[in-house]
């Protein structure tokens, strides 16, 4: 049995970002749900954003660090920033960090006073550089070795950082969800595309160019004002194309039922959660063939050429105009999403808190019995610098010159 000790978490997003609220920042929430249900006192950091209110949500404490006057983008690179430096006066028994953009990476390890574990959502430092054509892949690597104990969401991913962290210890633990208990037929021609607005990354634009004549598309998620933006000046006015913005809880499984396919255009993944999320209502997912989605399978989705649009289109086209295979892959689908119920999930991140908190109260008991003795010794701690000084000035008369 692990004993409670004190846990934080630290994540810029967070479940209310009005400009993020992706599924990394759901996927800490239910962690640290879940380490305050096992009697841990929980802690997360999180950025700062217009309306934000740190307290207290499900038993865990939220507290949001002065990042919103950067705005959505620059706050990332101050939250990284700022983390470390929170950690020099902060000191928990266990740090799980959520790595952030624009690197993959920090130099927490180095201030905290515990056992750090990074939790790898997006190696996102490649992506960086070939946006803005600087070295953030060179530099999150650096970062990455300064890491003992590492969380990734695919094996892709656990064999980058397993190479540029050659000393830590790296896991593998995909995401979870709660499986709705049935599902519905998919029906119509509907499609839905749901997670964060970032038009590039996401591969909006492209599919909006793939989008067939006959069908109709649901956009549901949001952005930072300039990727609103520019995913409004890409849907202008289509009347095939409908945007929900953020939806949560009920609207969130409307969506799901009233789709008949998911389409996953991301240029960039490293799991996807809303993909997993469809799938558990019974929806076959089309995406692009990305390593890191591979998880999906070939039954329950259709695996088309990166980034070819014509490619996209037909795979919608052909799969919307066939109800029989339509079915079937939902079935599949639904069936390969059992495997990641959200309950295995937490019970390994459980488990592992539980053995890093015991880990450190060892080692800090260790501490504590070797100072004890150190004070009964003999040797006053007052006495320590008077015979230190005495012994530099002893070599000092022994190194000097010899005097004839």
């Amino acid at each position: 049995m692990n004993r409670a000790g004190r846990v934080v978490l630290s994540i810029y997003d967070d479940v209310g970002n009005p400009h993020y609220g992706g599924g990394g920042a759901v996927v800490v929430a239910r962690i640290a749900a879940r380490l305050h249900a096992d009697g841990h006192d929980v802690t997360v950091y999180c950025g700062s954003y217009r309306g934000a209110r740190s307290g207290r949500r499900d038993g865990v404490r939220y507290v949001h660090l002065p990042v919103g006057w950067a705005g959505p983008r620059g706050g990332q690179l101050v939250f990284s920033l700022l983390v470390p430096l929170v950690a020099l006066v902060v000191r928990p028994d266990v740090w799980i960090e959520s790595l952030t953009p624009p690197v993959s990476a920090s130099l927490l390890p180095l201030t905290a006073r515990c056992p750090v574990v990074g939790l790898v959502q997006m190696l996102c430092g490649a992506d960086m550089a070939r946006r803005y054509h600087l070295p953030f892949e060179a530099v999150e690597r650096r970062g990455l070795a300064l890491y003992r104990h590492l969380v990734v969401l695919n094996d892709v991913d656990a064999a980058l950082v397993g190479a540029a962290a050659p000393r830590a210890s790296v896991t593998v633990l995909p995401n979870g969800i709660d499986l709705p208990d049935a599902t519905t037929p998919a029906v119509g021609t509907g499609l839905l595309f749901l997670g964060r607005i970032d038009v590039r990354q996401k591969g909006l634009d492209l599919l909006l160019e793939a989008l067939p004549d006959d069908g109709w598309l649901e956009i549901a998620g949001t952005g930072t004002p300039a990727e609103e933006a520019r995913l409004a000046a890409l849907v202008a006015d289509d009347p095939r194309v409908r945007r929900l913005g953020r939806v949560d809880g009920p609207a969130k499984e409307a969506a799901l039922r009233r789709c008949a396919v998911m389409v996953v255009p991301s240029r960039y993944e490293t799991f996807c959660l809303t993909a997993l999320e469809a799938m558990a209502h019974g929806r076959p997912v089309v995406h692009f063939d990305l390593d890191r989605l591979g998880w999906i399978g070939d039954e329950a989705g259709v695996a088309v050429p990166a980034f070819s649009v014509p490619a996209l289109r037909t795979a919608i086209t052909d799969l919307l105009a066939d109800p029989e295979r339509r079915v079937a892959a939902g079935r599949a689908a639904r069936e390969r999403s059992l495997a990641y119920d959200r309950r295995f999930t937490e019970e390994r991140w459980s488990a592992l808190a539980g053995e890093l908190v015991d880990r450190t109260a060892a080692e800090r008991s260790r501490l504590r019995a070797v100072e004890s003795r150190s004070r009964v010794s003999g040797v006053s701690r007052a006495t320590i610098p008077v015979r230190a000084r005495a012994a530099v000035a002893r070599a000092v008369r022994w190194a000097g010159p010899v005097r004839r």
